[in-house]
């Protein structure tokens, strides 16, 4: 846990990211920093899991970060988060293997999110809510509602109960904060033959997959365009609160 009389200009942050335009827009945001350091990770739980294991074995005791920020977007599964609103996802289960019996919750850690909502400031006003991560791209209106029915959840990701349970096993306070892209009864396009194993994404099956669904694809990359100019927002708060 991060103690309470900290000085947060001297916590060594660490922000992780999805690849690709999610990370862009936040190393956009950031600017010149030595306060945070940005970290892009891959899409996927499993390749999450994976990246973050190999990734602590080149830690030394003092490069061990003392918290995590996980930024990204995310989808939603209620009609109160529309695209663009910013959300702490404070709870989260992993719903994937088709086992959902019982799944295991994750919850971030508290003090981090009070402590980067300080730096924020009060212009940004960000709900809490619950999060359900899974292994494959929710794409259609109407299974993303029945899932936020059965999961309790509010929002959707891929990626944060991997980090949950990784910042769990290693003492590593962690914080959740998205951005919605897309509305729970918004169709998507097919995007679960994108990316690769290993959790990159393939621009040539991603092309082919919006093409399919021309509509769906342009009202993604339009939620997707408006969630990435409020995480560049964001971390421009963050970048100058720690630079005063």
């Amino acid at each position: 846990m991060i103690s309470a009389d900290l000085n947060p200009h001297s916590v060594p942050w660490w922000i992780l990211a999805p690849q690709g335009a999610e990370a862009q827009a936040i190393a956009k945001g950031l600017g010149k920093t030595d306060q945070i350091y940005l970290q892009a990770m891959p899409v996927g739980a499993t390749a999450v899991q994976s990246f973050l294991a190999n990734l602590a074995q080149t830690w030394t005791a003092k490069e061990k970060p003392q918290g995590l920020l996980v930024m990204g977007v995310t989808g939603s599964l209620s009609a109160d988060y529309g695209i663009g609103q910013a959300v702490w996802v404070e709870q989260c289960q992993y719903w994937g293997d088709g086992n959902h019996g019982q799944p295991q919750e994750y919850v971030g850690d508290r003090r981090l999110m009070e402590q980067v909502n300080h730096l924020l400031g009060p212009e940004w006003q960000i709900p809490v809510v619950r999060g359900v991560t899974v292994s494959e791209v929710v794409c259609r209106g109407e299974e993303k509602e029945l899932l936020g029915k059965k999961s309790g959840a509010q929002v959707v990701d891929m990626e944060n109960t991997a980090v949950l349970a990784f910042g769990e096993a290693n003492q590593i306070p962690v914080a959740i904060l998205r951005v919605v892209s897309d509305t729970m009864t918004q169709d998507l396009p097919d995007l679960n033959g994108v990316f690769t194993e290993q959790g990159a994404l393939q621009p040539l099956p991603l092309a082919k997959a919006l093409l399919r669904r021309p509509l769906a694809a342009g009202h993604l990359i339009q939620g997707s365009l408006k969630a990435c100019a409020q995480l560049t927002a964001i971390a421009q708060s963050l970048s100058g609160a720690l630079g005063k």
